[in-house]
């Protein structure tokens, strides 16, 4: 495996562990929880970096189609319940290309039931082309929104749902253009204290590739941040995965001065972090 992915392995890895139970919440910088299930919407809603429950009540599948959730949540007008409807219909995709939904049979430790499956099959089962279309547009109103982990999804999904897009068509000024907006939005939440963005940047900038090119600068900016924010949610004796002398040879390739702009932006996303995690704290 080459170098860069392993690096790229390692931290995403690291991150996810922690992000679930430390990471901030949606845009009021409430920490994210993993709440349980409510009807009509499985645990994969929940399982995406920071994503919180939707504030909208809950529908049944058996009483509520699925057009008539979706326009619940869209009435609303709040970043969380697009995230929400991104999710319903991701979950009705997933389902129907699968049988199942992976993340809800992780989360809990077994299988879906007969029962489940059914009234996954019967909610997803008028799903249109153009509700599938419509995620994005619901996941984009999240993410601009500051739901955590929106704007990585963002980036996941790809231009247009095209994970590939940017790699086959890196001059097309439609690709360009996303790509531009993509990068602003991670760059604004992990700017915030989001620590999906930041992970999602620092393994980005350390990498290279078809969202931005290699840069030791950015990257040491982005990995000084989750160190310095680890320090804060660790346990006492738990070993920060970010430390300097793992990372030496990132830091070599910087001057001092370089080092020193890169630990004062490090120093404010860390700020903005503890500044939401202490709103949740005494909220």
């Amino acid at each position: 495996m080459p170098a860069k992915t392993t690096v790229a392995l390692v931290v995403s890895a690291a991150v996810l562990v922690l992000f679930y139970a430390y990471g901030p919440g949606p845009g009021d910088g409430k920490p994210a929880a993993v709440a349980a299930p409510k009807a009509g919407r499985s645990l994969s809603s929940y399982f995406n970096l920071g994503a919180s429950a939707s504030s909208a009540p809950a529908a049944d599948p058996a009483f509520a189609s699925l057009s008539a959730q979706l326009k619940l949540l869209a009435a609303s007008g709040t970043p969380e319940d697009a995230y929400a409807a991104y999710s319903l219909l991701d979950d009705c995709i997933m389902f129907q290309a699968e049988g199942r939904l992976a993340a809800l049979e992780f989360e809990r430790g077994s299988e879906m039931t007969a029962e489940e499956k059914a009234a996954e099959a019967q909610l997803c089962g008028s799903m249109t082309q153009r509700q599938k279309d419509s995620r994005l547009d619901f996941l984009l109103a999240a993410a601009k929104g500051g739901v955590a982990g929106a704007s990585s999804l963002f980036l996941r999904e790809g231009p247009f749902g095209d994970p590939y897009a940017l790699r086959d068509r890196p001059g097309d000024p439609l690709v360009l253009e996303w790509k531009q907006q993509v990068l602003a939005l991670l760059t604004e939440r992990a700017g915030d204290g989001e620590l999906a963005g930041i992970n999602t940047l620092m393994v980005e900038y350390l990498s290279g590739g078809d969202l931005v090119q290699k840069d030791a600068a950015l990257a040491y900016r982005y990995l000084l941040a989750m160190r310095l924010v680890f320090d804060d949610i660790l346990v006492p004796g738990a070993t920060n995965p970010y430390q300097d002398s793992y990372w030496q040879g990132l830091r070599d390739q910087l001057t001092p001065e370089q080092q020193a702009a890169a630990l004062d932006k490090a120093n404010r996303m860390a700020a903005k972090y503890r500044q939401h995690a202490g709103q949740a704290a005494h909220g």
